[in-house]
């Protein structure tokens, strides 16, 4: 199935959403494992292993909005409604605990939580709607999606275990 929401590249091709963590690459599922760990730690400063696992550090921020060469520790600090990284820990566990898609675009595969960013139907029930809302920065409550919606962080990670970015651009 193609399709193109608005932010796509034209010819993604998008699953439905994943909960079946088994169906993750090994590379994949890896990388997921590492970041969660650290998140378990309740110190940003431990999202440094699996940031630097990469050859290239993942986008937390389009480019330009941060000085280039800025600690990726700072980033996810300042990106944080506390400024001590603890929103930024929530975050992450929130959106790793949805289902996934995987998005082929041409010979790239990604594999990016929360699924709902990419398919955005309406909560099944209250608990469903409040799991999501736990995906949604403190600071992006007020800014919207083309659709009106408030921007989901999204966490993007490459068939081969590197980790993209996570953000909430569209």
């Amino acid at each position: 199935m193609i399709r193109k929401p608005k932010g796509d590249v034209i010819g993604d091709v998008i699953s439905p959403p994943i909960g079946d963590l088994a169906l993750l690459p090994a590379p994949v599922a890896r990388i997921r494992d590492k970041i969660l760990a650290a998140t378990e730690t309740g110190e940003v400063e431990a999202l440094r292993i699996p940031i630097d696992w990469n050859e290239t550090r993942p986008l937390f921020a389009k480019s330009g909005a941060f000085k280039a060469g800025t600690d990726p520790i700072e980033i996810l600090k300042t990106l944080s409604f506390d400024r001590k990284g603890q929103e930024t820990i929530s975050l992450i566990r929130s959106i790793l605990a949805q289902p996934f898609v995987k998005i082929v675009r041409g010979p790239t595969t990604l594999y990016e939580w929360p699924a709902f960013a990419r398919h955005p139907k309406a909560a099944a029930n209250e608990d469903e709607a409040r799991a999501r809302w736990r995906c949604v920065r403190f600071a992006d409550l007020i800014r919207s999606n083309a659709e009106g919606k408030p921007r989901a962080m999204r966490i993007g990670i490459a068939a081969d275990g590197v980790w993209h970015y996570f953000w909430s651009e569209d």
